[in-house]
């Protein structure tokens, strides 16, 4: 603060500091703005933080052209051409700078609009002024011309503002401060001009200059626009993390899929070994006997056969129940007690080994899912086939108990037995019956001995209790 003496009636009065140094304070907060947004853009590449540059430059530069023009004693605002030009671009580039800041586009279509009308408006005003400076038209007319655009363009900011602010945006607060401060700013100064009293341009009062108060708003606004960017490159890490989040996410995801397209793999090489894999052993089993008949007992061939070419047709349709397996669609229910009997007969047509079924008249298979059933039956087929190849038994029994929390299946026979520790992985079929009781939550249990015959029984968990009568 300065204290003015001498002045008329020896009174003492205030004055501000003077209007030299607080431009040149405020060039330099705009200046290291500038530089702030240079290097924001080298290290970003951002397009919109050259664009916030350039318009902090033009704008610097413009407030030192009116410094000039004020001190001339014909001046009228938007009389010097050069001045009009500098600062109608950075009009723009403030209009291209907003636009980018808020992603108006996006969020408000009709200021988006609004903003390219202005836009166009400005290129139109600023071709038109260049028009009339060039044809020498009066300096009035072309102040005029400049004056109304100016009121023009702060009244469709005004008109933007509100809008803006329904977005509800943490940026948008920063920028509707800023912007006020700049309309507010140009505004008064525009007014300052054609009001004497005030437009004193006393160097000891930098409130008597129209600059002054230009050049506070843009710096306020200069200001608010910083931390707004500050705050979207912050909102800009947060969706980078957030982004990377996802894609580890999606990895995770990929990667379960992934190990479920194994298991698909899996569960298609045990089905073709148990369930085909058996058909098809059947088959040579009875190859090697239509053969024998062929000689002596040609009726008992045509039998075998047509035994050959109905568990072919098996085969066949195993093939489709497979493919149906890998579908969502559930399958029809199918009597699950006389596809076991079936099975075994079929099996065992032309093998001198008794079949016995102890089965219950109503099998729980309501209680078991679809696949539940679908991977009973494969270890079924596979238990049949081990004692069918490897038993030489003379007996094989079937045995089937629903307990309360689980349904258990037993193939047992009396022939050969085996030592199970001797066996080395996937013998007999064994690895795969180990793998779908696991991927059922079931229990196999293996009871055996060398001459004592094998049984196998697996136990399988219900959907839900069956409470005993």
């Amino acid at each position: 603060m300065r204290y003015i003496h001498g002045q008329p009636h020896g009174y003492m009065q205030f004055a501000f500091i003077y209007y030299s140094d607080l431009r040149l304070f405020l060039d330099g907060m705009l200046t290291m703005m500038a530089l702030y947004a240079i290097l924001c853009f080298v290290q970003q590449r951002k397009p919109i933080y050259w664009q916030y540059a350039l318009y902090i430059s033009c704008m610097t530069l413009t407030f030192r052209l009116d410094d000039a023009d004020y001190a001339r004693a014909d001046y009228v605002p938007g009389g010097d051409i050069l001045v009009v030009l500098i600062e109608s671009a950075a009009f723009l580039l403030y209009i291209r700078f907003a636009i980018l800041l808020m992603d108006i586009r996006q969020n408000d279509p009709f200021s988006y609009r609004l903003l390219r009308f202005m836009f166009w408006f400005l290129v139109a005003e600023t071709i038109l002024e260049t028009l009339l400076w060039g044809a020498n038209v009066p300096v009035e007319a072309r102040t005029t011309v400049y004056s109304v655009g100016r009121f023009l363009l702060a009244g469709g900011a005004l008109l933007v503002v509100p809008r803006i602010l329904r977005l509800r945006q943490q940026v948008v607060k920063y920028f509707i401060v800023g912007t006020l401060c700049f309309v507010l700013g140009c505004v008064l100064a525009l007014l300052l001009n054609y009001i004497p009293d005030l437009f004193l341009q006393n160097p000891a009062n930098p409130l008597t200059f129209p600059v002054t108060y230009m050049q506070l708003g843009v710096t306020v606004e200069v200001l608010c626009f910083t931390l707004g960017i500050a705050l979207l490159n912050q909102q800009t890490e947060r969706d980078r993390l957030n982004f990377q989040t996802e894609l580890i996410k999606q990895f995770r995801e990929n990667e379960r899929k992934q190990t479920q397209l194994q298991r698909i793999r899996d569960d298609i090489a045990r089905d073709l070994h148990d369930d085909l894999g058996a058909d098809l052993g059947g088959i040579s089993l009875l190859s090697d006997a239509a053969t024998r008949q062929l000689a002596g007992q040609p009726d008992q061939a045509r039998k075998t056969l047509r035994l050959i070419g109905e568990t072919a047709r098996t085969v066949s349709r195993t093939m489709r129940e497979i493919v149906s397996s890998l579908r969502t669609t559930t399958p029809e229910a199918t009597d699950f007690g006389l596809r076991l009997r079936e099975t075994a007969y079929t099996l065992f047509e032309h093998c001198p080994a008794e079949l016995h079924f102890d089965l219950p008249d109503q099998p729980p298979t309501l209680l078991l899912t679809s696949r539940q059933q679908r991977e009973l039956f494969l270890m079924y087929k596979e238990m049949l086939h081990n004692a069918l190849r490897h038993a030489d038994a003379r007996h094989v029994w079937v045995h089937w108990q629903h307990q309360p929390q689980a349904t258990c299946l037993t193939v047992r026979d009396d022939g050969r037995g085996f030592r199970p520790e001797t066996i080395g992985p996937g013998g007999n079929g064994l690895a795969s019956l180990h793998q779908r009781a696991t991927d059922l939550q079931a229990t196999l249990q293996i009871d055996t001995a060398p001459g004592q015959g094998t049984a196998l029984t697996v136990c399988v968990p219900l959907l839900t209790t069956i409470q005993p009568a």
